[in-house]
């Protein structure tokens, strides 16, 4: 649903995370008066620590054919890169099943280009970003994906042409060759290939350059503003939390995970869970030169400064915010063969965040089902940063009547929501 008639002149956005700050900086841009509210510090929950990535061209869903046995083989073990932790509840479980039906070729596909869809642009919108101060320290350079052996590069590199890819001139990389394109690799990397155009950023930079955007554009920024409900009637929208009520024609609701418990206080369920990620930072010498991908390990190591970003695992469980240090020592198993001169004892910024996931992969951007004036901009599973710019383009877009009807449709919430009963 749009507003083309009566589009609303004020809004409130719960959550300032990465996706709830870009909202604001495109209904702003809009002529929208706009507040943000977040219970912690902008950028807490799944923003800061993640691997900076900006892919637009290698978009698609998790679910995909062969992802739930493959996950299945690796639960037993503690190194694994996923992990359930009992009881899982029936939450979870219902999320599992419904996640199981989309693993299909036909879903995949589908789920695929509608993400390209919604990202097409990407790079143009982080750019437009950068020319107004928001600039994440972005490296331009494409990545590195590395294996350990030929036949799974070849393997993986098919899987990227199905999906077009930019592949660098050379296809799979060997021996001195991979060595050349990246130094900081050891031995145990054997095979490799580079694709082309990819960014990576600091997400962290990204997130407080945004914010203070944000402040000197007139963006009312509330940090410590706990929400305890959302509030639709009479044609106005409250947003009660622990530092006062704010009142608004609309409200946009982009709280990640915590989004559920807040559409849960409208009667309605939305079908999200946390898929929680790990990080750390170590110093290498050298270090990366560009982000790199290493394949069987599910690791990303990603530049930051004079640091190495390492990034990785998939955690389910009741508890969003619980850090379990066995999940970073199973990203330190996975990537200790494969980076040199690493110094693994010396961990920094040790993360863990809450990944808002979808079965179908898929973000949920639109009116809650009977609550024209509450919007959802939530459930990006692992690709918040990088469709943070083209959500909140959709969303003003929405709001103004100016929206790509094919995307609004798509990715409208309406598909993951029931009613709740208490």
């Amino acid at each position: 649903m749009t507003f083309p008639d009566t589009p609303p002149a004020t809004v409130t956005i719960v959550g300032g995370g990465v996706v709830g700050l870009a909202c604001a900086h495109y209904l702003s841009g809009a002529g929208l008066r706009v507040t943000v509210v977040e219970r912690d510090r902008v950028g807490s929950g799944a923003s800061r620590g993640n691997a900076g990535e900006v892919c637009p061209d290698l978009v698609e869903p998790l679910a995909a054919p062969g992802v739930i046995g493959t996950a299945l083989r690796g639960l037993h073990r503690r190194d694994g890169a996923l992990a359930i932790h009992p009881p899982a509840g029936a939450e979870l479980l219902r999320f599992l099943v419904r996640f199981g039906t989309r693993a299909t070729s036909r879903h995949h596909a589908r789920g695929a280009a509608a993400l390209g869809a919604l990202a097409r642009g990407t790079f143009g919108l982080f750019e437009e970003l950068e020319a107004a101060g928001v600039d994440g320290a972005a490296h331009k350079d494409g990545f590195l994906f590395a294996f350990p052996s030929r036949e799974y590069a070849a393997e993986a590199l098919a899987a990227f042409r199905r999906l077009d890819a930019p592949i660098a001139p050379g296809g799979v990389l060997e021996g001195a060759r991979l060595a050349e394109a990246e130094p900081s690799l050891t031995e145990g990397a054997r095979a490799g290939f580079v694709v082309e155009r990819q960014w990576s950023l600091d997400p962290s930079l990204f997130v407080d350059r945004l914010a203070e955007r944000l402040r000197s554009d007139g963006v009312e920024l509330v940090e410590g503003a706990r929400v305890s409900s959302v509030v639709d009637r009479s044609g106005r929208t409250e947003v009660r939390t622990s530092a006062g009520t704010f009142r608004a024609d609309t409200v946009v609701i982009a709280a990640g995970i915590g989004s559920r418990e807040l559409v849960r206080g409208l009667g309605k369920d939305v079908d999200l869970v946390a898929g929680k990620g790990y990080s750390f930072s170590v110093a290498a010498e050298p270090p990366p030169s560009r982000l790199v991908h290493l394949g069987a390990a599910k690791v990303v190591l990603a530049p930051m400064g004079k640091r190495v970003r390492v990034a990785g695992t998939m955690e389910f469980e009741r508890d969003a915010d619980r850090f379990r240090q066995r999940r970073i020592e199973a990203i330190v198993a996975a990537a200790r063969p494969y980076l040199r001169h690493a110094d693994w004892d010396d961990r920094q910024e040790e993360w863990v965040g809450p990944r808002p996931m979808t079965p179908d992969g898929l973000p949920l951007i639109g009116p809650v089902p009977g609550h024209p004036r509450v919007l959802l901009a939530t459930g990006h599973n692992m690709l918040g940063l990088m469709l943070a710019p083209a959500t909140g383009r959709l969303v003003a877009g929405l709001l103004t009547g100016a929206a790509d009807p094919r995307l609004s449709s798509t990715f409208a919430p309406v598909r993951s929501i029931r009613r709740y009963s208490r």
